[in-house]
């Protein structure tokens, strides 16, 4: 498994769902189980993303689309600006049980995933959300010798545990924190992350936010992957 496989499959397992019965006003944007349309941008250090989410009642739609901002170290291995990965789900939310399926990749990696996660109000403000995912990821395997991605591919299973843990502020605003844990089937080793961030309401449909992604290192067949923490900025407007 090489280092974009695995930040590319498992930053996105966090579920953003609809539930049905939810009335708009009293939307919180940072609750992965409700239903709203939005369109967005992030930016990190080395990638920009576009966000884009639909909410019908129980059913929501999203795409994100990523973009490098620079070329990579090796530009063969890890890409040039510009290059382009995406993700694409679906997910249905029913009495607070939700259900996702996710495809997520780019012309070397490609990763499918189905997902549930169920949601506990523990106070008005206070909700945490257990989250569970498994599926399948292969990447196409890459030649030091001639500078080249192959033909060849590296597959293996992917199991998942996590729970996304949310304060809701009574004004709008929003904090996480996600820990979660992914088993690799193929490498038998487990894959240690947790995300924390937030949004601030600027306008009854405009929010600013942010993120901190960490990933623990990992131990592959190809040598240790080193932890890695990303920052994020966001924007979005609500429909």
């Amino acid at each position: 498994m090489n280092k974009a496989l695995s930040v590319l499959a498992l930053s996105t397992m966090t579920c953003f769902g609809a539930m049905a019965d939810e009335a708009k006003e009293d939307v919180n944007y940072g609750d992965p189980t409700a239903s709203f349309t939005t369109l967005g941008v992030s930016a990190s250090k080395d990638n920009t993303q576009i966000n884009g989410m639909y909410g019908a009642g129980a059913n929501i739609f999203q795409l994100d689309l990523t973009f490098k901002n620079k070329d990579g170290e090796n530009t063969a291995r890890d890409g040039k600006a510009g290059d382009l990965s995406g993700r694409a789900r679906y997910f249905h939310v029913t009495d607070g049980l939700g259900y996702s399926v996710d495809v997520i990749g780019d012309q070397n990696n490609q990763t499918v995933l189905g997902g549930m996660i169920y949601k506990f109000q523990v106070s008005d403000n206070v909700m945490v959300f257990p989250m569970l995912s498994v599926g399948g990821t292969q990447a196409k395997r890459f030649d030091d010798d001639a500078n080249k991605y192959t033909n060849k591919y590296d597959r293996s299973g992917l199991a998942q545990a996590g729970v996304y843990a949310m304060y809701a502020f009574d004004a709008g605003h929003w904090l996480y924190a996600n820990p979660k844990s992914t088993y690799h089937f193929k490498s038998k080793e487990f894959i240690n992350q947790i995300e924390v961030g937030g949004g601030f309401m600027l306008a009854p449909q405009l929010s600013a936010g942010f993120k901190v992604e960490y990933t623990g290192e990992v131990k592959t067949e190809h040598g240790k992957m080193k932890e890695d923490t990303v920052a994020w900025l966001q924007a979005n407007y609500y429909f």
